[in-house]
């Protein structure tokens, strides 16, 4: 037997082994399991680490790991594994990742147990369903406005005098500022026998730049929404002109022959401001729709100035255009949307939109309430009801333009950038997790 007292046996990986060599010294051989030498020796390997020692074994324990009798290194060996076992990061199931590499251990997965909302995964590949069917509901509610604006506006005495009273000598009632705005839009240019109007080149511009955007940002499925929105919209004014009947009725002030309801001009007009405002990313959304309905308020009144149609014309265009505007928004898929981590709540948005939604339906209301006082003198055509009617054609015009952009502006920023469930507001859906 040594001389040396037995060392305790304390397993403390993060501290150096000790210079002592008594940490390094070996037990003497144990015998064969029928020897008492063997059954004396295991009380010292516990009774070397003590009952409530972390890292002691008990002697069942050491007999069972078959360290009887091996060096203390081995010891030390088992502990720095259990440390190291210790020191293992947290996998998903909350637990030590026991036998797992470090790359496994440290996956993006996703904790079974944690409440999760699915369809924070749907809305990476498209909208809201509520907010769908709110873009169906108000395409087909626009639908059927345009449709009432038809048969008020053409199919009676009262809407085919009022429409005859706006537009002549409209440009003559105009501000003069206003006036000088509209003018150059009421221009058109001769281009051999063919007479083209000024704002089809600003419809140019306005559609070659929303394209250059939509490429830019990799949009391809915007891009096929927007021009098929476009060839259905321009399709549907030209077949509804020539099919819908325009009677005209003897006490009319100016007999047409011919419907000229909606308007071809004023529909492109508004197809093109509204695809720019759909590609868009999110920062320039609320300045592009003030531009947009800027440039729609402007073309409208431009086409009475010029005589080109009438105002019934001209807002049965702007809900035709934009209701199919609001259908075509329902399919938005996710390379119609932003991406998921840039998502936010926008204050010019909402405070944008919320003036033009109200500022259009205070338009309108006011607009419709100044016909309402029209109503006596247009059945005799009466002079002094001109300039109510100037005035009113183009609030209704403005009106209808800004309620349209107003909520195309609220529609495309939940569609594109889904929140909460009321839409403008709260967090973004995080990015989708890897499973």
């Amino acid at each position: 037997m040594s001389d040396k007292k037995p060392s305790n046996l304390y397993f403390e990986p993060l501290d150096p082994e000790p210079d002592d060599s008594s940490a390094t010294q070996s037990f003497p051989p144990a015998a064969s399991s029928g020897n008492p030498g063997s059954a004396g020796m295991a009380p010292n390997v516990a009774n070397a680490s003590g009952p409530g020692t972390p890292g002691a074994l008990s002697p069942l324990e050491a007999e069972a790991l078959g360290l009887q009798g091996e060096p203390s290194s081995a010891l030390a060996s088992l502990a720095q594994v259990a440390d190291d076992d210790d020191d293992a990061p947290v996998t998903r199931r909350g637990k030590r990742g026991r036998g797992l590499s470090q790359s496994a251990a440290t996956d993006d997965s996703v904790d079974p147990r944690m409440p999760r909302d699915r369809s924070d995964d749907l809305l990476v590949s498209r909208p809201r369903i509520s907010s769908v069917v709110l873009c169906v509901v108000f395409g087909l509610t626009i639908l059927a406005i345009a449709a009432v604006v038809y048969l008020v506006g053409v199919g009676t005495v009262g809407g085919q005098e009022y429409d005859n009273l706006a537009v002549d000598g409209f440009a003559d009632a105009l501000p003069g500022w206003l006036a000088a705005l509209c003018s150059p839009l009421a221009a058109s240019v001769t281009l051999g026998p063919t007479s083209i109007p000024v704002m089809a080149f600003a419809d140019i511009v306005f559609g070659v730049v929303a394209l250059i955007v939509a490429i830019a940002r990799k949009r391809w499925l915007v891009i096929g929404q927007l021009v098929t929105l476009a060839i259905v919209a321009f399709a549907a004014a030209e077949l509804l002109k020539k099919l819908l009947p325009r009677q005209v009725y003897d006490v009319s002030m100016i007999k047409t022959e011919g419907n000229t309801a909606p308007s071809g001009h004023m529909t492109m007009v508004v197809v093109v401001a509204l695809a720019l405002l759909c590609v868009v990313p999110r920062v320039w959304r609320a300045l592009v729709a003030v531009i947009a309905a800027a440039y729609a308020s402007l073309s409208g009144m431009a086409l009475l100035v010029g005589a080109w149609h009438r105002p019934c014309d001209v807002i049965m265009a702007v809900a035709l255009a934009s209701g199919l505007a609001f259908l075509a928004l329902a399919f938005t898929r996710s390379s119609g949307m932003d991406e998921p981590g840039t998502r936010a709540s926008s204050a010019s948005i909402q405070i944008v939109g919320t003036v033009m939604i109200a500022g259009g339906i205070m338009a309108l209301a006011y607009g419709l309430y100044v016909v309402w006082q029209l109503a006596p003198g247009l059945q005799y055509s009466a002079k002094w009801a001109s300039s109510a009617a100037h005035g009113s054609a183009g609030i209704l015009i403005c009106g209808s333009v800004m309620l349209t952009f107003g909520l195309m502006l609220a529609m495309r920023h939940i569609t594109a950038a889904p929140l909460s469930k009321i839409g403008l507001v709260g967090a973004p859906p995080a990015p989708p997790r890897k499973r």
